[in-house]
């Protein structure tokens, strides 16, 4: 398949959850050189809805799929302990591979995927979409054109309401399996950050040390709400801290990127739509950075750039060895 290229990219979006359901399918039926040919879910409840607003088919058995001769890629929006072997399958039937993270739960599994989708000349693109989130590429364009001077320290928070994360994974779900999963959804969710900072910093991490603490919350059956906090050293002397948290209330919900610069200016990231610089003057400088739809956090974006990749006009800007890298530093929570 090296080389390999065509006019149209067919896209199937295997898993229909929010991810898969809400953010890939409807991007890949926009993209220019995209098709979205079908949909895969293990059950019928979402899948069949989602085919016909979209006027696509779709496929309850994921073996199948991959012998339509019109699939050329495949989004996995999946489970974690599904992405090895479906990946795998893929990537053995000669399609091309937008997998969500991590890529599998653990490095060895991961680093075998991407070995095999190297022999065979096909992309496996992580999506690792915090690189292409907007208030993120703005603040790493900031930092480059010296807004901070050069990082010198940098912290990242993320605290997800516990009931959202009861939700999304209730009591007795593979995310709470740590042999299916690769460890709790502290490390799960990490792996977004992990990849972002070193991108938006270029710099590698050199050392990550964490520590947890696991709250159980019987009143939503039992699952553990997280307090996991690390302190990493970066190659180039950038010192940083992470926050992971999902013991708090919804109104406690955000994210938040702080980068310290040398000439004494600060630069925030509040969610994902606003940029604050705290500079010599009185009142900080505030970005105002909105979007709409799939583009908020990025997957629009990447799956933009995945296309471009399968049809041979760009060069991946992640790859798998980004995800591996994250992977590894997220896998120091566990230990």
């Amino acid at each position: 398949m090296e080389g390999w290229a065509t006019e149209k990219v067919g896209v199937a979006v295997v898993g229909v959850g929010f991810v898969g359901g809400s953010a890939h399918t409807p991007s890949f039926k926009k993209i220019p050189g995209s098709e979205l040919v079908a949909l895969c879910a293990r059950t019928e409840r979402r899948v069949k809805q989602l085919s016909e607003k979209y006027g696509v088919k779709y496929y309850l058995d994921y073996e199948e799929l991959l012998e339509d001769p019109g699939v050329d890629a495949v989004v996995l929006a999946v489970p974690t302990p599904s992405h090895f072997d479906y990946a795998m399958k893929a990537i053995r039937k000669g399609k091309h591979v937008l997998c969500e993270m991590p890529l599998a739960p653990t490095v060895e599994e991961s680093a075998e995927m991407a070995e095999a989708a190297r022999k065979a000349g096909v992309v496996l693109m992580p999506v690792l979409n915090f690189r292409f989130t907007p208030a993120y590429v703005k603040a790493k364009e900031m930092i480059g054109s010296g807004a901070i001077g050069a990082p010198i320290a940098v912290h990242y928070r993320e605290f997800i309401p516990v009931m959202s994360l009861a939700e999304q994974w209730p009591a007795g779900s593979w995310a709470w399996d740590v042999e299916k999963s690769g460890g709790y959804p502290d490390f799960t969710l990490a792996v977004w950050s992990l990849d972002m900072l070193p991108w938006m910093l270029g710099s590698e991490i050199e050392k990550a040390e964490w520590m947890s603490n696991y709250r159980k919350f019987e009143e939503y059956g039992g699952i553990l709400g997280y307090n996991t906090m690390g302190v990493l050293k970066f190659s180039n002397g950038i010192v940083g801290s992470v926050h992971l948290s999902a013991s708090v209330n919804k109104s406690a919900s955000t994210t938040r990127l702080e980068v310290y610069g040398d000439n004494a200016n600060v630069l925030h990231v509040v969610w994902n739509n606003k940029i604050v610089l705290y500079g010599p003057g009185e009142s900080p400088q505030e970005f105002d950075v909105q979007v709409s739809g799939t583009r908020v956090w990025g997957h629009r974006q990447i799956d933009e750039h995945f296309v471009g990749c399968v049809l041979g006009k760009e060069e991946p800007q992640v790859t798998a060895e980004d995800a591996i890298k994250a992977i590894r530093a997220a896998k120091k929570i566990v230990k």
